[in-house]
């Protein structure tokens, strides 16, 4: 292979990579030694070189401000003790920079102004010794740190959802998942840049935000707990639904497709059956369960799949659900297809095929959504347009294994 090419090829992606961030050494480049070839004659020839003019003042480019097509891919790296959060401008699909994160790492948009906080772990000899978990402010065009809110280190260490950690409407609270000693969740009060409180929820997981001071957690035997708290962030009130489904017969997805503007939660078993719950009054309200599929479709083996198989576009009333032919427990296995199917009528209305397989999916919330679709085994990224299906744009290289889409809300 011809080397000139393949410093160049080298080049290109530590640009690429640095465009945020501060990063700024691939420009050193140019001044190092050149590699050169010898024609059939002996006669050295010099290549093109790749050159960039000299700046007089090194500066950091700036990201656009989020608005609802922002998304955040997150690499949590199987478990490395080093992940990161790529931010993504789904306007015109280009990577905006990296941020380097600790042990699984979750970031939360808040609804409030788009300031990016990540719920993070890190240790004092890399993947060892002393720990410490705490909630890290970002902001959302520089990707730099801004400041750290201290939390008891006791974060959830399961792989990564949207469930792990969330900031509330008003962009007052974060909650964070703990579950070790036990379940609970962790409130932090970001004005007062504080950890408030730690409410257990025995034998329930992950932490949705359902009001204002108000959070739900869905439990072992698939009833659902809703918590309200107080500025003091101590438990004033607290209700249980009762089963939604049958924990052990029909399983649901870990992350449901969830907007907290409008209450509205959708699960979805692994056989592809819908569990509607609303969160808009004082209790949360049971809605009717249906199905994806049709007999014939389940006869064909037709079922959801994937690691975020789901997301809901309130504003058109539209369930995007991954969807393929698959064996029987193969339910986090990537999917070739986008099913769209109408919450009124709880009928399939458009099919979106993929590019690629993904194993996880979001939806915007613009008046005409794109849908973004994540291969974790390609490591790439591609974004539709929902009402024609189109791949408008497509990132690779997105670290070693992303596992997670956030979208500001």
């Amino acid at each position: 292979m011809n080397r000139t090419n393949t410093l160049t090829k080298a080049l290109c992606r530590c640009l690429r990579h640095s465009a945020l961030g501060g990063v700024a050494a691939a420009f050193a480049f140019a001044s190092g030694p050149v590699f050169s070839e010898v024609d059939s004659e002996g006669i050295e020839k010099m290549p093109e070189l790749v050159t960039t003019q000299v700046q007089e003042k090194m500066g950091i480019n700036v990201a656009p401000a989020p608005d609802e097509r922002r998304m955040y891919v997150v690499d949590p790296a199987a478990f490395d003790v080093l992940s990161k959060v790529i931010p993504i401008d789904g306007n015109t699909g280009k990577y905006l920079g990296t941020i380097d994160t600790g042990l699984l790492a979750v970031p939360m948009s808040s609804p409030k102004d788009g300031t990016l906080y990540i719920a993070d772990t890190r240790f004092d000899l890399f993947s060892r010794w002393n720990r410490d978990d705490f909630i890290a402010i970002y902001d959302p065009r520089e990707l730099k740190p801004l400041e750290l809110i201290d939390i008891p280190n006791t974060r959830s260490g399961a792989m990564v959802h949207r469930g792990g950690s969330a900031v509330s409407q008003d962009g007052r609270y974060v909650y964070s998942y703990q579950f070790s000693p036990s379940n609970a969740v962790v409130i932090v009060d970001l004005e007062q840049k504080k950890h408030l409180s730690t409410i257990e929820t025995p034998q329930c997981w992950y932490v949705h935000p359902t009001g204002e001071r108000r959070f739900a957690v869905r439990c072992r035997d698939a009833s659902i707990v809703q918590v309200t708290f107080d500025e003091n962030g101590k438990e004033v009130s607290r209700t249980q639904t009762k089963p939604i489904h049958e924990p052990v017969e029909d399983p649901t997805y870990n992350d449901p497709a969830f907007d907290q503007m409008t209450g509205e939660m959708f699960l979805v078993s692994f056989w592809g059956k819908v569990f509607p719950v609303n969160f808009s009054g004082d209790e949360p309200k049971l809605g009717e369960s249906w199905s994806l599929t049709t007999e014939a479709e389940r006869k064909d083996k037709w079922a959801p799949g994937g690691w975020q198989p789901l997301d809901l576009h309130s504003q058109s009333g539209q369930l995007f659900v991954l969807m393929d032919r698959r064996a029987k427990w193969a339910h986090t296995s990537e999917s070739r297809e986008v099913w769209v199917f109408d919450i009124k009528t709880k009928k399939k209305v458009k099919t979106i095929r993929l590019v690629h397989e993904a194993a996880c999916i979001a939806v915007d919330r613009a008046d005409k959504p794109y849908l973004y679709a994540l291969s974790s085994h390609d490591a790439s990224l591609g974004i539709y347009d929902v009402e024609t299906g189109a791949l408008l744009f497509s990132q690779d290289e997105l670290g070693h294994e992303p596992r997670l889409l956030v979208k500001h809300p």
